[in-house]
């Protein structure tokens, strides 16, 4: 794939020595993705050392990809079971650094991390378009359902999306099929 990154970009499960990198592209991309949405203090507060406690105890349960440029951490998938009863697996988070936005890396993050799985739910801040689009253009669909999310005070609106066997955007090579 060759992009604003450079040529050497790659996505593979993450090691716990990851931690670190994941830990930092989750709070960065959090503040990149979220100021204006989520309070300022909020993502002010967010800590690089606590994320990274969290990451050195999720890593190794698996489930997580990382993408690399030049063999620096700047994006990240995670899936898992779903929360939900009606869904099989859920992508809990995925997060690219603003430098890698718009170069492919959140399609093949996706493609690897949901591989093989055929019943994928996600929750979406309504009011986050970016992320909407990415997840339709996935294959993603809105199913119906709603819930509001309290972070700092600030009561967030959020979809659920469902990708359901046979639904997918992706081709075989793990990039749009559209593109």
């Amino acid at each position: 794939m060759s992009s604003i990154l450079g040529d050497a970009v790659t996505v593979r499960p993450a090691v716990p020595a990851d931690a670190p990198a994941v830990a930092f592209v989750h709070v960065q991309a959090w503040k990149d993705a979220y100021r204006g949405l989520v309070p300022d203090a909020v993502l002010d507060g967010r800590s690089v050392e606590r994320s990274t406690q969290m990451w050195e105890r999720d890593i190794p349960r698996g489930g997580v990809w990382v993408g690399l440029a030049d063999d620096q951490v700047v994006g990240f998938a995670c899936v898992g079971p779903s929360r939900e009863p009606d869904a099989e697996h859920e992508l809990h988070a995925i997060y690219v650094l603003a430098t890698a936005y718009d170069t492919g890396l959140g399609y093949a993050l996706a493609s690897a991390a949901l591989a093989g799985k055929t019943d994928v739910g996600l929750w979406v801040f309504e009011d986050n378009p970016r992320a909407r689009r990415f997840y339709e253009r996935f294959g993603f669909h809105t199913d119906g359902f709603v819930r509001t999310e309290t972070i700092g005070g600030a009561e967030l609106s959020e979809l659920r999306y469902r990708l359901t066997q046979g639904t997918t955007g992706v081709s075989t090579t793990g990039l749009p099929s559209h593109q």
